[in-house]
């Protein structure tokens, strides 16, 4: 039977909020006495983080009467050379362009600028198309971020209680436990960030995928610069590998393995040399969502239609898997990666596939079908609120014993309660919950090395970043997965070379 929303318990009346769970236990404050600390110091080392307009907009707290530098009037050439050092060669035409407008006679340099930025306008609507014309898809276009929203995605340290955010304005701020330094990492090129992934077996490395391709920064812990220049950034980029969607890294830490949805090919980074080999998946246009197993077998990538794979990460064959209708949205591994959870974006049912022993991966006719386990379709609350629908982002804390899922249109986040045997998943509610009043939830994320429980990261719209820990002692409950998983260790070289091998079949095969 599969668990649905209207099993959950109610929320209580009024305007209470839940701060956290201990022992099995929701426990809820008014919101102006909001105060998780009352009820347990586990997260007494955690960073209070602040985010504000001010910090990812500067010029908003600034106002006319405040300036101080006077106006000065700039030569032509001198505004070509800014718009070229800081924005480049199309910045620069339209500086020439306008001062043709801004003229009363008729410039040839200035016509000729407007004329070629209109050819690079329209090559760049052509171009648009192109994504579209690849996976013949209406529905692969991601959800666009509300124009209020400043936090794009966070990530927590696998080892450490280190949390990196990404803002609006692409930068990425890191909170660390007992330090107050918070480091800034941004340059120039590093535009639209879409996805954060700390380097495991490593303090200091984090990958940044955006739309230049990734930057990996090293950030040292033991160093009090606050913005390390873009000297401490390696960028990984290939032709036509732009606006990078989803990065993930193998649990050892040296490979990395980047997608975009204007690319069919999926790279997997020997980082330390700098040195990528592509794997083109043929058919179902680019990739949108990529993750590696935490034993590191497998890899899930997600195509922009109806198209997933799962690659065994011995010899990279692939196993290829397609839906009724729609794409997968989110997905994640438990952790012992005998079980992939991910929802569709159009149906409102989360599925679930077992996996055996890692010899019969793909080997077995049972891994062919993927279960139920999970009915998320809308439902109305008794305090009028709706919770349901459409997923929009889904996380498992690193035990698997937490479930959290966001919706496209609630302002409520489920989750639920999961125990992993042999052969199935078993999913029972937990809670439902909810931000102040107006908050939706934008992004969310379960702590990696928070060994009392499970503590969930909320990132509201209103840029207020909540810990929600689940707190309990019976961490040897039956079917559990409480231990670390077992990680298969490879080779890099040999790892590498079963990818070459694989790419040079996979490029001439169908889907």
């Amino acid at each position: 039977m599969m668990c649905s929303l209207d099993q959950f318990p109610p929320l209580p009346e009024g305007e209470s909020i839940p701060l956290c769970e201990i022992e099995g236990r929701i426990q809820y404050s008014l919101p102006e006495f909001a105060n998780v600390f009352l009820y347990t110091n586990t997260l007494s080392d955690h960073p209070i983080i602040l985010i504000t307009r001010e910090m990812i907009h500067p010029s908003l707290a600034q106002t006319s009467t405040n300036q101080i530098f006077l106006p000065v009037t700039e030569t032509l050439w001198k505004k070509l050379q800014n718009a070229w050092y800081e924005n480049g060669f199309v910045e620069a035409l339209r500086v020439v362009a306008s001062s043709q407008r801004d003229s009363d006679g008729f410039s040839i340099t200035g016509f000729s600028a407007q004329q070629l930025l209109s050819l690079i306008n329209i090559s760049s609507n052509i171009c648009s198309w192109i994504p579209f014309l690849i996976s013949k898809d209406t529905d692969n276009e991601a959800y666009p971020t509300s124009s209020v929203d400043c936090i794009r995605c966070i990530d927590w340290h696998p080892h450490c209680t280190k949390l990196a955010i990404a803002a609006k304005d692409d930068s990425v701020r890191i909170y660390s436990s007992h330090t107050k330094l918070i480091p800034l990492l941004k340059c120039k090129t590093q535009r639209n960030v879409s996805s954060l992934a700390w380097r495991p077996l490593s303090s200091s490395d984090i990958a940044v995928g955006c739309e230049a391709g990734v930057y990996i920064w090293i950030v040292d812990p033991n160093s009090v610069v606050m913005r390390p220049s873009a000297s401490s950034a390696v960028l990984l980029k290939k032709p036509h590998h732009t606006n990078v969607s989803s990065i993930s890294w193998s649990p050892q830490g040296d490979l990395l393995v980047s997608v975009s949805k204007w690319d069919r090919k999926m790279y997997v980074w020997e980082v330390s040399t700098e040195k990528a080999v592509a794997l083109k998946c043929v058919g179902g246009g680019g990739i949108s969502l990529v993750t590696w197993s935490p034993d590191n077998t497998k890899v899930f990538a997600a195509m922009n239609r109806i198209v997933f794979r799962v690659w065994e990460t011995s010899y990279w064959n692939p196993e290829l898997w397609s839906l009724r209708n729609g794409r997968v949205v989110a997905a994640c591994w438990s952790a012992c990666s005998s079980a992939l959870l991910f929802a569709t974006s159009t149906e409102s049912v989360i599925y679930a596939l077992t996996f055996g022993p890692m010899a019969a991966v793909f080997n077995s006719e049972n891994t062919r079908s993927a279960a139920s386990i999970i009915d998320v379709a809308a439902i109305t609350l008794s305090n009028g609120e709706r919770v349901g629908g459409e997923v929009n982002k889904m996380v498992w804390d690193g035990k698997s014993r937490y479930l959290a899922v966001t919706f496209h249109h609630s302002d409520l986040i489920a989750v639920f309660m999961t125990n992993i045997s042999s052969t199935s998943v078993h999913v029972s509610p937990c809670c439902f919950i909810r931000g102040l009043s107006g908050e939706m939830p934008i992004v969310i994320s379960f702590q990696k090395n928070f060994s009392e429980g499970a503590n969930l990261t909320i990132a509201w719209s209103s840029q207020r970043v909540q810990y929600f820990p689940f707190v309990y002692t019976d961490l040897k409950s039956p079917g559990s997965t409480t231990s670390p998983p077992k990680i298969y260790r490879q080779d890099t070289s040999t790892v590498l070379s079963s990818i070459r091998d694989a790419s040079q079949f996979l490029s001439f095969a169908s889907p």
